[in-house]
């Protein structure tokens, strides 16, 4: 069995490529266990969100945009959002009740496209309800735990390990405890990254 723990950040355009290459790892290797840490990129963004153009240059997003296309095409992936980013602290609670409840990845997958397909403000308890709804959970309990603080602990634990792992950048995979593999690229090199 190989555990692969990633930290990542629904906010984050190249965290939608390491969601979609851990799905496809998923289904080609049953002995693979996968463990998703949250991580904010930016927690302290008001729940109306913000704008990178605020702090980034135009011409720099669109550089890496090129990129992160690129890498996405491979997935399908779509990114009509290149400028508007969202606070994802609730968002990483209510995916967290999402595993507990089975439906992670159905979950995930609606959370970024509602970001980047969709522009959509994940920060707003309503939009999470509609991805909530999307991937067949019940979103009064959802709330209900979140709200309790059910997650807390777990969103604090998750900052340690971000410290223990040394994590500077998002995707982060950790293979057995004992390798970091963060360079995204194309599917079969990064799989022979993680794997070989």
């Amino acid at each position: 069995m190989t555990n692969i723990k990633i930290v990542s950040d629904f906010a984050c355009p190249f965290c939608y490529i390491g969601f979609s290459i851990a799905e496809k790892l998923l289904k080609e290797n049953p002995d693979i266990e996968i463990e998703w840490i949250p991580y904010e990129l930016d927690p302290d963004l008001p729940i109306e969100g913000g704008d990178l153009r605020d702090t980034i240059p135009q011409e720099r997003i669109d550089m890496s945009y090129r990129r992160i296309e690129r890498l996405g095409s491979e997935y399908n992936l779509v990114y009509n959002n290149k400028t508007k980013k969202f606070n994802t602290h609730r968002l990483h609670k209510a995916a967290l009740y999402a595993r507990d409840e089975g439906k992670y990845y159905k979950f995930s997958k609606e959370a970024f496209k509602a970001i980047f397909e969709y522009g959509k403000n994940v920060g707003k308890p309503e939009v999470l309800d509609e991805i909530g709804l999307k991937a067949g959970i019940n979103i009064e309990e959802m709330n209900r735990r979140i709200n309790e603080g059910y997650y807390d602990k777990e969103m604090n634990e998750a900052k340690n390990l971000w410290s223990l792992y040394e994590v500077e950048s998002v995707p982060t995979f950790i293979v057995n405890e004992n390798k970091k593999v963060t360079l995204l690229k194309n599917y079969e090199r990064f799989k022979r990254d993680l794997l070989g």
